[in-house]
């Protein structure tokens, strides 16, 4: 729902571009201040649109949520007006993964949250036996995802991670958008980088106490802080 955010990292995409898939990993909606305009930017300019925790939530009304709160409650209502019944209906319809297979077979696996379900993090410290039980099953060479919104690498075996964060809303302290660009070339196969972008989180903000939506001084100080705490 950050639409300065989303605007600023396609505009960078294209500069870098061109591009073979342009692949959007989850969470659309929620939290921000034009949940319908930014969902639509997305499907406009993604190949791949993947479904995260937030955008299952919205569809189900906060039912798959076993720690709904008040305060998330109140923005899956007001989110689930903005987008109306085709955006819901969007949303409900939405894959959980995206592969990309290169010329060597080698392959880059893209999720939400982790390979077997929307909800568990892969925390960039996370004890070796916690993580193969979410990463044992997959063959991939490369895998991708979000869901924590704090961005890194780490390598597990043949298997190299990217956290990619997220876009509109960084929690590592850092305010600037943040996305994944990957590449593959023969005799070096699969490169991958975590780039950062600037962007007018002021716009952002004033929109969140103009939109109309729920809470907004709790999001605004999410937004500035860009930290979990």
């Amino acid at each position: 729902g950050n639409l300065p955010a989303l605007e600023a990292t396609l505009a960078e995409i294209e500069r870098r571009g061109p591009w073979y898939r342009v692949i959007a990993a989850g969470d659309y909606c929620l939290s921000g201040p034009d949940p319908a305009a930014t969902l639509e930017r997305v499907l406009e300019r993604a190949t791949d649109v993947l479904k995260g925790n937030t955008d299952r939530d919205i569809v189900d009304a906060g039912a798959s949520d076993p720690e709904l709160g008040d305060k998330k409650r109140a923005a899956i209502t007001w989110t689930r007006t903005q987008l109306g019944d085709h955006g819901l209906a969007t949303l409900d319809s939405l894959p959980f993964e995206a592969r990309v297979t290169a010329p060597d077979g080698a392959s880059l696996l893209v999720v939400h949250a982790n390979p077997l379900d929307l909800d568990q993090h892969i925390f960039p410290d996370m004890p070796a036996a916690q993580l193969r039980a979410l990463v044992a099953g997959i063959d991939d060479d490369l895998l991708v995802f979000s869901h924590l919104h704090i961005p890194f690498r780490r390598t597990f075996g043949k298997l190299r991670l990217f956290n990619i964060a997220a876009c509109g809303a960084p929690r590592d302290g850092d305010r600037r958008a943040v996305w994944g660009q990957f590449s593959w070339q023969a005799g070096r196969g699969w490169q991958g980088r975590i780039q950062r972008v600037a962007y007018d989180y002021g716009a952002t903000a004033l929109r969140m106490l103009d939109s109309g939506m729920p809470n907004p001084d709790k999001r605004i100080r999410e937004l500035l802080r860009a930290t979990y705490e």
